[in-house]
């Protein structure tokens, strides 16, 4: 073999060794994994213990984070059991580890969530209920329900089932918001029914089921037919009292006909999963800004009735209903800020 046969021999050679470490080097690099995103990673701070079987309140939330766990990916990290003088300290400790969001689910953390958010701008803090007032920070927003509204809806229920005229209201913390609420029912019932006698008391906490079962008793054993509890876990004591003095049930802001088939007569949802999703498409659409959310009652509605009620009666309560929906209801509005005294 010729010295320049020898040569082109070793130049193909060479070229085939260098054209397979490039083809090599493709195929590296199609191997290498994706980068993955980046989770959004957010907090939210309970008052009580166990939201996802607490009261109706609590169990819309958790419907709301599952939307974002499941729908969105989101990192979700739930705080439970934090009583509110301690609700600051547990958000800026989420702050502090780079949370992207913190999530206040309870009007009675607005205090915590004033102090704050200013503290840490660059994370946004978030209200999912009633507001009157953002913190003085760039990043924070507030989902606010309209529960004026709200204890409207549950007034009309309330004020169409009753019989004996009298209804029962049992609160957990005399809160502005649910003063608020109270209100609304107070108003709608007297709206509905002129003659209409609304008991309202507070037991001072939310959990405490043996003082809710004692109150719910009483307002009972004082007439009232209906109650409507807007609390926490102490809903348990009324719904026992109710079983045993024989009145009804209007659930809160949950379906909790589960909990207590034989005395609910329906209940007041709060859509507060869709106020979750609206956060969280804005949020990852950067379009998430510096506001409050105001949620009417088209953010309410009501659950199967399932029997409880004539036929009538049901059809007459979901056209009031749709009436206050589309603002055809005259019920002034009147808080009734004595009742957080009782």
């Amino acid at each position: 073999m010729s010295k320049r046969s020898v040569a082109r021999q070793l130049l193909a050679g060479l070229l085939a060794l260098v054209l397979l470490g490039g083809l090599a080097g493709c195929a590296a690099e199609k191997e290498e994994p994706a980068a993955q995103e980046t989770k959004v990673k957010a907090a939210i701070i309970f008052s009580i213990v166990n939201p996802a079987r607490a009261g109706g309140w609590d169990r819309a939330d958790w419907a709301g984070i599952e939307a974002l766990r499941n729908e969105y990916g989101w990192e979700v990290t739930v705080a439970e059991g934090v009583p509110y003088a301690q609700t600051a300290a547990t958000a800026a400790g989420y702050a502090e580890q780079g949370y992207d969001l913190v999530i206040f689910p309870d009007a009675g953390q607005t205090a915590a969530f004033l102090e704050v958010a200013p503290k840490y701008p660059k994370t946004w803090f978030v209200m999912m209920s009633m507001c009157e007032k953002l913190p003085n920070s760039p990043r924070v927003a507030a989902w606010s329900p309209d529960l004026y509204a709200y204890g409207e809806m549950v007034g009309l229920v309330a004020g169409k089932a009753t019989e004996s005229g009298i209804i029962g209201l049992v609160g957990g913390v005399p809160v502005p918001a649910l003063i608020t609420l109270f209100s609304g029912t107070i108003e709608a019932a007297k709206f509905v029914r002129p003659d209409v006698e609304v008991l309202t008391y507070f037991v001072g906490d939310w959990v405490d089921v043996a003082k809710h079962r004692e109150l719910a008793a009483l307002q009972i054993q004082e007439g009232a037919d209906v109650i409507f509890p807007e609390t926490g876990p102490g809903t348990l004591g009324c719904y026992e009292a109710a079983q045993a003095g024989g009145a009804k049930i209007v659930g809160f802001a949950w379906d909790m006909y589960e909990d207590a088939p034989e005395v609910m007569l329906t209940s007041v949802i709060i859509n507060k999963p869709r106020m979750y999703r609206d956060l969280a498409e804005q949020f990852m659409s950067g379009d998430l800004e510096k506001k409050i959310v105001h949620c009417g009652a088209e953010y309410f509605g009501l659950a199967d009735f399932r029997g409880s009620l004539p036929e009538e009666t049901v059809k007459e309560i979901q056209d009031l209903v749709t009436k206050l929906q589309n603002g055809e209801l005259p019920i002034p509005v009147v808080i009734h800020e004595e009742i957080g005294g009782s």
